[in-house]
């Protein structure tokens, strides 16, 4: 073969391992094509001296926590309990990534007024989601850097619910 003979065949076979490649990752994939998560509601700062039971005090003021309900056929609601915000979040926002058998949850606020933060619990609904497990991260603007992230696995495959939860020891936390 000839040095431009050999460029082409290279060339190719390059760009059949990389087609190749693209069609097998996506063959393993469980997230449906039209798999969607939306933040549906939040609630107000969380006041822990008067907190009488609940979700509030299952987690304490030292843990970080997702609590889910799936249903076995694509829906899975999520809550994030105890995610820090200023005490002033204006909106708070989730920017939602799902790739192949990974969901990546990145909350923001759109403001900071108050010299304070708080712990809030947010909702989440995610629809079309494919069967099989998946990897959960949320990720706060208030997550201090070395400490642990809220990762945790879910399987889909069948009806289920269960919690995570991570300690948490610095402020609002820590309180």
């Amino acid at each position: 073969m000839t040095g431009r003979g050999l460029s082409v065949f290279a060339l190719s076979t390059a760009l059949g391992a990389i087609v190749l490649a693209g069609i097998t990752a996506s063959c393993g994939s469980p997230a449906g094509p039209g798999a969607v998560g939306t933040l549906t509601g939040r609630t107000g700062c969380k006041d822990f001296a008067a907190a009488a039971g609940g979700a509030v005090a299952a987690a304490g003021a030292g843990r970080e926590c997702a609590e889910y309900d799936a249903d076995g056929a694509g829906l899975l609601r999520l809550k994030h309990v105890n995610a820090a915000f200023n005490c002033c979040p204006g909106t708070v926002t989730a920017t939602i990534e799902i790739a192949g058998d990974r969901i990546r949850i990145k909350e923001r606020e759109s403001a900071s007024l108050c010299d304070c933060d708080c712990l809030y619990d947010l909702d989440y609904v995610f629809t079309g989601l494919g069967s099989g497990a998946y990897t959960i991260t949320i990720v706060g603007p208030y997550q201090v850097e070395g400490d642990a992230p809220l990762t945790f696995p879910v399987d889909l495959d069948r009806a289920s619910s269960g919690s995570f939860c991570v300690e948490r020891t610095h402020y609002p936390w820590g309180i």
